[in-house]
């Protein structure tokens, strides 16, 4: 089950995760449930689990053909380089919503992979982007923060319906009480 948009996890920075069958159960279910929602970034927040974790996954972002696959651990931005671009992007954590959001063609991370190990890697295009929502969430930033006040104003209907549950969806959401 999907942690809906407006749940505290969501604004808080994730700890950092060090255990490796701690981590090789939690990839497990992370790429199950991307498989389920085909969606490219699903992160531990997702699932309720406020770690420093996601997965990313190329094969599931619309309009692209990729093999990128990664696994994200503990991710730290090292460089961005321009030019920035703007491209619409969404969350499972706010099924329908689609916005316009300005990132960096290009980044350098540091990060554990899936074995905990440390790696440092140059990432461009779609796959920087997709990194960069994944840093963004795991750090307590949303895609509605990259927006601008108007923009946010904007998509407020649509956050007080999902917050009402108004929104559907082909999978289960879990909502604050």
């Amino acid at each position: 089950m999907i942690q809906a948009f407006g749940n505290e996890i969501y604004k808080s920075v994730g700890q950092k995760l060090g255990n490796k069958s701690q981590a090789s159960e939690l990839i497990a279910q992370l790429q199950e449930v991307q498989k389920k929602i085909s969606h490219p970034m699903i992160s531990a927040k997702h699932l309720g689990l406020n770690l420093q974790v996601f997965v990313v996954d190329l094969n599931f972002a619309k309009h692209e053909a990729s093999d990128f696959r990664q696994v994200f651990i503990n991710p730290e931005l090292i460089s961005s380089k321009a030019p920035l671009v703007s491209m619409l992007e969404d969350d499972v954590s706010i099924p329908r919503l689609t916005v316009s959001i300005e990132r960096p063609k290009q980044i350098e991370i540091s990060f554990l992979d899936e074995e905990l190990t440390q790696q440092t890697a140059v990432f461009s295009d779609l796959a920087a982007r997709w990194i960069l929502h994944g840093i963004d969430q795991v750090n307590g930033v949303s895609m509605i923060d990259k927006l601008n006040k108007y923009r946010q104003r904007s998509v407020k209907s649509h956050l007080k319906r999902l917050a009402e549950q108004k929104v559907e969806t082909n999978y289960k959401l879990e909502y604050d009480s």
